[in-house]
């Protein structure tokens, strides 16, 4: 359980035994024990120290004892004080306190969210009462009062426990949330490096090498007057080349053509540009220009799919499919004839850092859609993602 939570909840224990020294307080004040008065004293002045002792304790940040140990310092502590000042042998049952003070040894368990520990105080502290107020009143036994008390505590221990379960399983859920957040993080910062790595790639192997071209071109023009013609003409076909690839990069990192044209021309562009980079026939079909509010969810998608079938489906035809899906949806279906995909490539490519189709799954599911991958009859692989329009 993560610190700051056992903390907060022992400072929080530790202010309601505050409610707890007021209350026995009260009692000795309103309703002073006819024996034993100093022990009765003593003994209310240890549960007050021990109150602010672990609230001292809670608040300096002191590393908390046992979890055991404060049900039962409370429990023996109470026992004792109804057992000396006689709230437990009262016969005009005067004293609300010995009837009610239990119901706190349970509550404070609670407090550290532990179910078992919870439980095992509050059985305690139902067998505490029920001794004592039995051995209290043998010469006028109230049986049916004391069953039904008993009964009582056990409930609000009951109720106690409960609480203390959900509150355990929401804290472990708040860690495991943030445990995957740090580890989606880390993911989202190494696929961030990958793709700066990649753009820096494509421009160093691709417009880099042609501007370079171009400059060894001018510089030869410039040193061999005869041969300038021919060595611009090179300069120039570099330039150009370098522009279409410098383009090419452009529209990747930034659709132009999503913003102006929709997402049908998006994705007629990108693949096109697949197509001419995996070498495989691509097909574009579409009853629909585009999808509204997200049209840019589907282009990334697409984007990200049809980048795995350049890399690695080895497909010769690949069909990408934008439709209407009922009620309110629309289904964006891509398909290829390559190797197909294993039971666990997901998997394994999460596992091992590639977050790309396992992010967008996530976006498509959070957003209240559906996202499906599956392997053809005769070979390939289909991605399917459905989504709400608004």
């Amino acid at each position: 359980m993560p610190a700051l939570h056992v903390q907060r909840a022992f400072r929080w224990q530790a202010m309601l035994r505050i409610a707890i020294v007021i209350a026995f307080t009260a009692d000795l004040a309103v309703f002073p024990p006819s024996e034993q008065l100093p022990l009765s004293v003593v003994l209310a002045a240890a549960y007050t120290a021990w109150t602010f002792r672990t609230l001292w304790a809670a608040w300096r940040s002191h590393r908390p004892l046992p979890g055991w140990v404060y049900p039962l310092v409370d429990l023996t502590l109470l026992t004792a004080l109804m057992a000396v000042s006689g709230n437990f042998s009262d016969p005009n049952w005067s004293s609300p306190l010995s009837a009610d003070i239990f119901l706190f040894i349970p509550v404070l368990a609670s407090f550290q969210m532990r179910p078992g520990l919870t439980a095992a105080s509050g059985v305690l502290a139902a067998a505490s009462y029920a001794t004592g107020t039995g051995l209290g009143h043998l010469q006028q036994p109230y049986w049916h009062f004391t069953f039904v008390h008993t009964l009582f505590i056990l409930v609000v221990c009951a109720g106690c426990v409960l609480l203390s379960d959900v509150q355990q399983h929401r804290v472990r859920a708040i860690r495991e949330l943030a445990e995957h957040r740090l580890w989606l993080l880390e993911r989202i910062m190494a696929a961030e490096e990958r793709e700066q790595r990649k753009i820096a790639e494509v421009l160093h192997d691709g417009a880099l090498q042609n501007v370079l071209a171009a400059r060894h071109c001018v510089d030869e023009a410039t040193s061999t007057p005869g041969a300038a013609d021919a060595a611009l003409q090179r300069a120039d076909e570099a330039l150009v080349t370098a522009s279409r690839q410098l383009r090419s990069s452009v529209r990747t990192l930034h659709p132009e053509v999503l913003v102006s044209g929709g997402l049908l021309p998006a994705l007629e562009q990108l693949a096109q540009q697949a197509s001419e980079r995996g070498r495989f026939r691509v097909q574009v079909r579409s009853g629909i220009a585009g999808a509204g509010a997200v049209d840019r969810p589907l282009f990334w998608l697409a984007r990200e799919i049809l980048e795995n079938a350049v890399r690695h489906a080895q497909a010769k035809n690949v069909t990408v499919t934008l439709e209407e899906h009922e009620p309110d949806g629309v289904r964006l279906t891509i398909s290829d004839d390559g190797i197909g995909m294993p039971p666990d490539a997901l998997t394994r490519s999460l596992a091992s850092g590639h977050i790309g189709i396992a992010s967008h799954r996530a976006r498509v599911e959070g957003m209240g859609g559906t996202f499906t991958v599956r392997t053809n009859d005769h070979g390939g692989t289909t991605v399917e993602a459905v989504l709400p329009r608004t």
